[in-house]
């Protein structure tokens, strides 16, 4: 290790043949810690350095990195500086070259006079980004193993890919250039002819007022027309200000909360507006009541009305029923319901308190008179309140549980005074 990282300190410094002298050497740190290889610097700067350190603090991993610090004033910090002679200025071969590869069968024992470490053999990356150029944790451009380069991007999709705005400056001007530059809805460029514009297609719509799109490799006729007068989409014969032959969509519309116009169309699809109290049925409401079917209804039956509340069968929303509040009721049927299951949700406690402890029955003597009284159980509402405010169904249900859960009680009690009885009968036959 120390010879390999010997011959890495040799390279580099005939590399930075600018450097006045090493500075400091400094060892490995304890495991799990930093670990600085070697730095750089000169006797008069001791805080401008460049320093080799392992990027990981991971036991067993070793990842180098060249770190450079200036500070004395906002000129660059590091330079890559290569040179030649006059004489090797020739040829095709790049001064410099930024290679990434992979390499498998790694030979870590071979000697000086050997092959290198990593071996002759060498394949391109296939999956992994090969370079990315970074401003502290911001990544500003990468460039994957199939050369696609993104700016402001990290997954490219072309060759050069751009996510925001591009500026060509200090362009040539030319009057005999035959294409020009488009791009399709992902901003994808590429060139097409300039004879492509104002009439200048040779296909069916040459010549007239459609508007062009782009096909694979020109422009084509649109379905827009426009005669200078009116717009016509899907139609070359538009007879309003816009004219649309086929379906009509509106997305994302605003919801108005007073609306007393509605859009609707005459057999030839021309569109109006209407006061909605014209439509089907002729009343001045009518217009709120819809049948499952679609159809529009002028008569209550067999109908739903819907204002803000739901009404079968009834528009009629009644605040009170005899002395009860109902303002807050959301549905109102006028006849039977029928259905499978009802589960009310009840905002207050249910009766089983009745077997705490504390909870102390009424006297049966005091039951009976109630009753005798009164003509129905305690907390359970009369025939003429039944009649007056009706039930409440959740409520209801859980005054007749009450009532069920002090019967048993009672019958408890019942059952323990019989017993005792048999058992004193028993003693007295026994005696």
């Amino acid at each position: 290790m120390k010879t390999r990282i010997l011959s890495l300190l040799t390279v580099l410094t005939n590399l930075f043949v600018f450097s006045q002298s090493q500075f400091q050497n400094v060892g490995t740190s304890s495991p799990g810690n930093a670990e600085r290889i070697t730095n750089f610097s000169v006797t008069d700067a001791n805080n401008e350095l460049l320093e080799i350190t392992n990027s990981t603090n991971i036991d067993g991993q070793f990842i180098p990195s060249l770190w450079a610090h200036h500070q004395a004033d906002n000129r660059y910090v590091f330079r890559h500086f290569i040179t030649t002679n006059s004489a090797q200025d020739n040829g095709n071969s790049p001064m410099m070259i930024y290679r990434a590869e992979i390499r498998n069968n790694l030979n870590l024992t071979a000697g000086p006079s050997g092959n290198f470490p990593w071996g002759t053999t060498a394949t391109n990356v296939i999956n992994r980004p090969l370079f990315a150029w970074e401003n502290g944790n911001t990544q500003l451009m990468r460039m994957l193993a199939n050369g696609y380069l993104g700016i402001g991007t990290t997954t490219p999709t072309s060759l050069f890919h751009t996510n925001g705005t591009v500026r060509l400056e200090n362009i040539a001007t030319t009057t005999s250039n035959t294409y020009v530059l488009t791009t399709d809805a992902n901003g994808n460029v590429s060139r097409q002819l300039s004879t492509s514009f104002g009439g200048g297609l040779t296909n069916s719509c040459a010549n007239t007022n459609f508007l062009l799109k782009k096909s694979a490799t020109d422009l084509t006729c649109s379905q827009i027309f426009d005669n200078g007068t009116n717009v016509g989409i899907g139609t070359a014969t538009p007879t309003s200000l816009f004219h649309i032959n086929g379906t009509v969509r509106f997305e994302n519309l605003t919801d108005a909360t007073n609306p007393f116009r509605i859009l609707g169309t005459d057999n030839a699809g021309n569109v109006f507006e209407y006061n909605p109290s014209t439509l089907i049925g002729g009343g001045t409401n009518d217009y709120d009541w819809f049948r499952p079917d679609n159809t529009f209804a002028n008569s209550i039956s067999d109908n739903i009305y819907t204002n803000g509340k739901v009404g079968i069968n009834t528009s009629i929303f009644p605040s009170q029923v005899g002395d009860v509040d109902v303002s807050s009721y959301s549905l109102f049927a006028k006849g039977g319901i029928l259905t499978e299951e009802v589960r009310v949700a009840l905002s207050s406690d249910w009766a089983d308190f009745v077997f705490d402890k504390e909870y102390k029955l009424e006297p049966l003597k005091n039951v009976e008179t109630f009753i005798k009284k009164n003509k129905h159980l305690k907390y359970i509402p009369s025939a003429q309140e039944v009649k007056k405010d009706g039930i409440e169904l959740g409520e209801m249900n859980k005054l007749l549980l009450l009532k069920v859960e002090e019967l048993t009680l009672y019958l408890i009690e019942l059952n323990k005074k019989v017993e005792k009885q048999d058992e004193e009968i028993k003693k007295l036959k026994s005696k």
